[in-house]
């Protein structure tokens, strides 16, 4: 099976390379790192230590990149000898491997699944493992390095009940490709039953943990202070974070707050969209309806008695704008498909999380808080303005809900730890952690 895939990777990857270079020239997409989607990449200099071992380690985007991000720090502490390749396939995944891993010899964009473009790239990086994070397969990739004895580890893995069905349609590739890897290491329980269903051998998995426990970041009072100020929030106005929204949910939100505001007059809207390109399209949302509104961007136009709602619109802010407000939604959860963004950051700040019914992505996480009573699932508008109401009403609820909120998520720490000595061990053939 796995031979038919790569023939019909090759000669599709190959039929369509001159049409993504037209595309990229005539829309100037995709412009950045396009020569490494045809196995271009740069290549990767001699090291002085000839012993010089190299990890190539694939993180689909920005989110994968989060995962990966204290785990290879770990590693730079304990092995700086060891070389670092990251390679990303969208553009905010390379910019968050820009921002985060400066430290990588190098940050590339993946090539494509076709046979050229793979030796390509692997002739020029000539890892010594192979690491890739959560999912987003590539089979003619994972195969090649089986060929060329270069071994594959999977972390932070989970598989979807969506893509389970999926993937079951493709029949004994998904098994091929899920026993091309060394080592399988999975977040959860659920994520190694899920494994199992699709034929993957059992000696080939382990539970591991999820990383991005580690990469949270700590917010002080006192940043917390600056952050209020630089957004002109007054003392004690009581503030509403609804992030990583995408399209349809921003109007639900919306609802809810006007529905607020008759109680809570002051209440302040932070409104950050997923994609920052739909920015325009949220402004002229907000405008349609009556309420003023004002980008983070342009936030000195506002004075502190203002009420208007604030758009974020800048990168990497979101996870300290959680740490000001009183009440968090997390979006991607409302609408169908949905799928549902990551409770973690604004639970691991002592928020109470508001989330939609649609969390096949993160479901484990929101069950496990919602049973702790710290994450709320709202279906529409009314439900959601109600559960705020409570929320915001009950000060001493919320000290309570902080509380268990920070104690659940440090206690889940410790994956990257355990995921450095899994890499180490694999590289140095060391006894298995």
């Amino acid at each position: 099976m796995i031979y038919l895939y790569r023939l019909f990777a090759t000669l599709l990857t190959l039929a369509l390379a001159p049409l993504l270079v037209a595309w990229s020239l005539a829309t100037g997409k995709k412009k950045r790192g396009l020569l490494h989607h045809f196995g271009l990449v740069p290549p990767l200099p001699e090291a002085e230590d000839k012993s010089a071992k190299t990890l190539w380690i694939y993180a689909l985007s920005a989110g994968e990149v989060t995962a990966a991000v204290p785990v290879l720090q770990r590693i730079r502490q304990e092995r700086p000898g060891l070389r670092i390749v990251v390679s990303v396939t969208t553009d905010s995944g390379y910019d968050a491997a820009r921002r985060n891993l400066g430290f990588a010899e190098q940050i590339v964009f993946h090539p494509l699944d076709g046979w050229p473009f793979l030796a390509l790239a692997l002739d020029r990086i000539r890892p010594d493992l192979f690491v890739q994070v959560e999912t987003g397969f590539w089979p003619g990739f994972l195969h090649m390095l089986k060929r060329r004895g270069v071994p594959a580890l999977l972390f932070h893995g989970r598989i979807s009940k969506k893509s389970i069905r999926r993937y079951k349609l493709l029949g004994p590739l998904v098994s091929e490709t899920l026993n091309s890897f060394h080592t399988l290491c999975m977040q959860s329980r659920q994520g190694l039953k899920d494994a199992l269903e699709l034929n993957a051998e059992p000696s080939r998995l382990q539970v591991a943990g999820d990383t991005k426990y580690d990469a949270l970041k700590t917010v002080s009072a006192e940043e917390r202070r600056k952050l209020r100020e630089a957004l002109r929030l007054d003392p004690g106005r009581p503030v509403f974070v609804a992030g990583s929204t995408h399209e349809g949910e921003e109007a639900i939100v919306l609802d809810a707050y006007c529905q607020l505001k008759a109680d809570y007059p002051r209440l302040t809207l932070i409104l950050a969209p997923r994609r920052l390109e739909r920015v325009p399209e949220v402004v002229s949302l907000v405008a349609s309806i009556g309420l003023p509104v004002v980008k983070r961007s342009e936030i000195e136009r506002r004075t502190p008695t203002d009420d208007p709602v604030i758009l974020l619109d800048t990168m990497g802010e979101l996870a300290s704008v959680y740490a000001v407000g009183d009440v968090a939604f997390v979006g991607k959860s409302l609408v169908p498909p949905g799928g549902g963004h990551s409770l973690i950051e604004p639970a691991s700040l002592g928020k109470a999380v508001l989330h939609g019914p649609y969390m096949e992505y993160n479901q484990a996480l929101a069950e496990e808080l919602g049973q702790h009573g710290v994450a709320f699932m709202t279906r529409d508008a009314g439900e959601m303005s109600a559960k705020i109401r409570e929320l915001l009403g009950n000060p001493a609820r919320r000290e309570e809900l902080s509380r268990k909120a920070q104690a659940l998520i440090d206690s889940r720490k410790g994956a990257s730890k355990r995921m450095a000595e899994i890499i180490f061990w694999i590289l140095e053939e060391k006894p298995r952690p």
